[in-house]
């Protein structure tokens, strides 16, 4: 909780317990969803009805719940590393 308050300062804001516990959640679900995935996605063609396999590829990435995400977006990534470099930049 100290690291947390010494990061962020919401208290020293004056921000509510509750929302105080709720954004702690929100870190913990993050940090909780990094991951390392590495394989191919599949991808729609023009030229074929079923997906085909796209070029292997790597992807550590981290997302806020893993049952909804099941992988990392690019778009969401950066939103995400906005959180995840103010508690721990070298992570990031």
């Amino acid at each position: 909780e100290q690291r947390f308050e010494d990061t962020f300062g919401l208290e020293a804001r004056g921000v509510s317990l509750p929302q105080r516990r709720f954004a702690q959640a929100a870190l913990s679900e993050m940090l909780g969803g990094i991951g390392f995935f590495h394989g191919r996605s599949l991808l729609r063609s023009e030229r074929r009805e079923e997906p085909v396999p796209g070029m292997e590829s790597m992807l550590f990435t981290a997302v806020p719940s893993r049952s909804c995400f099941p992988r990392g977006f690019l778009w969401d990534e950066g939103f995400h590393l906005l959180l995840l470099s103010r508690w721990d930049p070298a992570l990031a």
